[in-house]
């Protein structure tokens, strides 16, 4: 049975099952995997558009896998910038990231364009009311965002 994720926005108790995708993110699932749960503040991507992210303190970098900077619906990835490469980002960071509808050009915190590692897809047929409330945070957030581990650990 395939690993899976479990995503919740805690404040309306609603929540995605997505598929870690390990064959093309070993080391990114794998990552994320080791470290669940984990909790943050979610934040509406500034540049990318109709994305979500939380920060996670202290999570290193990763290699290069399965990469996109044009994101579906749907789409996980996982996010790292190097401290002190840009003006706007002086302190490393990461960020899980999310994709709720289209039209998702993926950004760094300079507004350039950027990659994410595709580490997971969303269950979007059964995910319905989940993208739904994603969809409302940017006028009605902010809000709490908790993964976990679903089926197949």
């Amino acid at each position: 049975m395939a690993r899976t994720i479990v995503l919740r926005i805690v404040e309306h108790d609603v929540s995605a099952v997505a598929d870690l995708l390990d064959e093309r993110a070993p080391q990114t699932s794998a990552l994320i995997w080791d470290a669940l749960p984990v909790e943050g503040r979610l934040v509406h991507g500034m540049f990318s558009g109709p994305e979500l992210f939380v920060v996670l303190p202290g999570f290193p970098a990763v290699p290069a896998e399965n990469q996109v900077c044009r994101a579906l619906p749907g789409d996980v990835g996982y996010w790292h910038l190097e401290g002190g490469l840009h003006a706007s980002a002086p302190d490393e960071v990461a960020e899980l990231v999310f994709v709720y509808d289209r039209g998702v050009e993926i950004k760094g915190s300079d507004g350039q364009a950027s990659w994410v590692n595709l580490f997971a897809q969303i269950r979007l047929a059964e995910s319905e009311e989940f993208i739904a409330v994603s969809k409302r945070y940017r006028t009605e957030g902010p809000w709490t965002l908790r993964v976990e581990r679903g089926e197949g650990g």
